[in-house]
């Protein structure tokens, strides 16, 4: 999320993102408007090797390609605007593979792994692309499927055709989804997501699974220490927390002490 010349710009990180944790989407928003500064950096050993594991995934799956024979075109992500003109320009060139597209149209904007050709007229030719993901977890997460459906409406505009199909790439192979089946659900989730921007309500770092993979974890986890969260207490799970009451917590941490 940015904002330039007074116009905001979302990717699809901010889509799977918003579903996951509405907290991180009004801090996104109060740096992308300069209201906070930007969170520390911090090492976390966990994700830097579970990105690494994915560029070897991608790596390995280009390396496929190019023994199969394909066309492949792979984009450099040295410069958005000239990465924009690549892309286009080998989508215009018919090649099989397009590795690392970059995809804008509007306020939108992202990079897919890869676009796939298939075999549906578009406005180039006799010929469409279709969004392919690689992701390392076998289950396909509905942030993934919510990434891959906003780059599949922004490749539309693209190439004048809408894909039939969207897939991800996993270690268990490739899954194909129809774009069609799961694009009332996208736009529920992007109309949630642009609400939320343009009528803001400031919002509390709940503890959620996306904690992991977040770069403001340390600031929202200081703020729950500061407010002795209930998720600090050993075996509280959420639902629980939501459910407990001031005099519960007394007579559970009275109990605990006898």
């Amino acid at each position: 999320m940015k904002i330039t010349q007074g116009t905001i710009y979302l990717s699809a990180s901010d889509l799977s993102a918003h579903i996951s944790c509405k907290h991180v989407t009004w801090l996104n928003l109060q740096l992308a408007q300069k209201k906070i500064p930007s969170p520390p950096v911090y090492e976390n050993p966990s994700l830097e090797a579970l990105q690494q594991r994915g560029e070897e995934f991608e790596k390995k799956y280009i390396e496929k390609l190019k023994q199969e024979g394909k066309r492949i075109a792979e984009i450099s992500k040295g410069n958005t605007e000239k990465a924009l003109d690549e892309t286009v320009e080998a989508m215009r060139a018919g090649v099989d593979v397009i590795y690392q597209a970059r995809l804008e149209h509007q306020m939108w904007q992202g990079w897919a792994d890869f676009l796939i050709k298939a075999d549906k007229p578009g406005k180039f030719g006799d010929w469409s692309y279709e969004v392919m993901d690689t992701k390392l977890s076998r289950e396909t997460k509905a942030g993934a499927i919510l990434q891959i459906s906003l780059y599949s409406e922004i490749l539309e505009q693209l190439q004048g055709c809408k894909p039939e199909y969207m897939r991800i790439n996993n270690p268990a192979g490739i899954e194909p989804y129809r774009v069609d089946d799961y694009a009332a659900d996208y736009r529920l989730m992007k109309k949630d997501l642009l609400q939320a921007i343009d009528y803001p309500t400031k919002t509390y770092p709940d503890p959620v699974p996306h904690c992991d993979v977040c770069r403001w974890w340390q600031l929202c986890n200081q703020r729950r220490r500061d407010d002795d969260h209930l998720s600090f207490v050993a075996g509280m799970a959420k639902k629980q927390i939501k459910q407990v009451t001031f005099p519960t917590i007394l007579i559970t941490l009275f109990l605990s002490s006898k």
